[in-house]
């Protein structure tokens, strides 16, 4: 899109890869940096409501170990789920889908999710992005 030389074209062509990525349900709910040292409050907040049934995680500039993860619901209650995550994910790797319990028909919005870990194999800080799915 940078080689764009009229506005019209550019932002259909920005408005067509965004209904792409929507088309599939797919959501990018954000990136974290994991530091090297044993961390358990790196913090995914996800300012918009996000009905999602199950996350996708990706490694990014090294490897690394998670410990634990939990997601936050947007309730009255404050309700959470502990997730299943990889103890171990390499630079480069998507895990598989890691279902949530989200129910559609109350609306049961994620408004952050809580991982525990750190960097491994790497001198730089790895990052972590996370995929929703619904």
């Amino acid at each position: 899109m940078k080689n764009c030389r009229h506005a019209f074209p550019c932002l259909f062509t920005g408005l067509l890869l965004s209904l792409s990525v929507q088309a599939n349900g797919h959501k990018a709910l954000g990136v974290i940096v994991i530091p090297r040292n044993e961390t358990n409050d790196l913090a995914l907040k996800i300012p918009v409501c996000r009905v999602v049934k199950r996350l996708q995680l990706t490694a990014e500039r090294g490897d690394l170990n998670l410990s634990g993860a939990t997601v936050y619901f947007k309730a009255a209650k404050s309700s959470s789920q502990t997730l299943n995550v990889p103890s171990e994910i390499k630079e480069g790797i998507t895990t598989n889908w890691i279902n949530i319990n989200s129910d559609n028909d109350n609306k049961r919005c994620v408004s952050k999710i809580i991982f525990s870990g750190h960097t491994v194999n790497s001198s730089d800080m790895a990052t972590l992005k996370v995929f929703g799915d619904d």
